[in-house]
């Protein structure tokens, strides 16, 4: 068996009374690697329960050296605002963040008051603008899931598959995953079919969603996901390796988790460890996360060591299981 160790400075970031818009939460982030720097897009929430997109840079992985002062992206469109008034959830939650043809792309889950649904938002940055704060250029968000139906947890692979590109999101319970020729979304909404389950009668039996986007390496799409269970109502992160060439393709999936709520920060009122990105530096795959859905941490592991684990058990994985 193999795990995430997590970082002894952890959690690496709290939040900030100082700062309004993350004085009640700073938590779920999205993280990227550009020029050997970490950049972390974390769910920032005050307390009224709005959500909006905050920065951290860490250039080692593991050392926060910037927070942004102000949120780096609002909520703008009336599918992601507060528009009855009163407290409640509403704004711009869990981005997950993919880069392909110089420009970063996000995806998060858009929730306005008005709505008793949730949908999948799309906007986008070129890489430049990302690097230099200018972050006005961030492009109109588009929903790209289908109105009056819960979709959430999703990202695109950060490179065409068989000529085209690949969204995975999560229609409750299961993992879904879409294949679209294009990322305009003109008249079309993301659905396709599922092809990652939940396990009944398992750690990960009550949903299941990705983390952060699949990462290619030789043996596949390396998947970090997270899940509820339905005994206890705990969210852990577990390890799937997808086929290259086609990833509804499950070549393994460990049946245990890699990481699950233990330490002082996951547990604090809930137990949660819930993560929308990870990056690869040295070796090491970096895994971001929201703890007690309050704090921001990260976890560690050889990436060897866990694709070796993964291919160990393929032979005998099934995926009907």
């Amino acid at each position: 068996m193999v795990s995430l160790t997590r970082f002894k400075g952890n959690p690496i970031l709290r939040p900030d009374p100082a700062k309004p818009f993350m004085e009640f939460a700073a938590f779920n982030p999205a993280a990227v690697e550009l020029g050997g720097r970490v950049y972390i897009l974390f769910r920032a929430q005050d307390y009224d329960l709005t959500s909006t997109i905050a920065l951290v840079e860490l250039p080692d992985g593991f050392t926060v050296t910037y927070v942004s002062d102000e949120p780096i992206y609002r909520p703008r469109e009336p599918f992601e605002s507060r528009i009855l008034g009163g407290f409640g959830p509403a704004g711009c939650e869990d981005p997950r963040v993919t880069v392909l043809d110089g420009r970063l792309y996000m995806l998060y889950t858009a929730v306005s008051d008005a709505y008793d649904y949730v949908r999948v938002v799309m906007t986008s940055i070129d890489v430049d603008s990302f690097l230099k704060r200018r972050w006005s250029a961030w492009s109109r968000p588009r929903p790209i899931s289908p109105p009056g139906v819960w979709d959430k947890n999703a990202a695109i692979l950060p490179r065409r598959v068989q000529g085209r590109y690949v969204v995975l999101h999560r229609f409750f319970p299961n993992v879904w995953i879409d294949f679209v020729e294009d990322l305009e979304f003109e008249g079309y909404w993301i659905r396709g079919y599922e092809f990652f389950r939940v396990r009944p009668g398992m750690w990960d039996s009550d949903r299941v969603g990705i983390a952060g986007p699949p990462l290619e390496f030789n043996e596949g799409w390396l998947m970090i996901y997270h899940a509820k269970s339905s005994q206890d109502g705990a969210y852990r992160l577990g390890a799937a390796l997808l086929d290259r060439e086609d990833p509804t393709i499950v070549i393994s999936r460990l049946d245990y988790p890699i990481l699950e709520p233990r330490e002082w920060y996951e547990t604090e009122g809930i137990h949660v460890v819930f993560s929308c990105g990870h990056v690869v530096l040295d070796g090491k795959l970096l895994v971001y996360y929201g703890a007690s859905d309050k704090y921001l941490a990260v976890a560690y592991i050889g990436v060897d060591e866990l694709l070796g684990e993964l291919l160990k058990r393929s032979s005998s994985f099934n995926p009907n299981h």
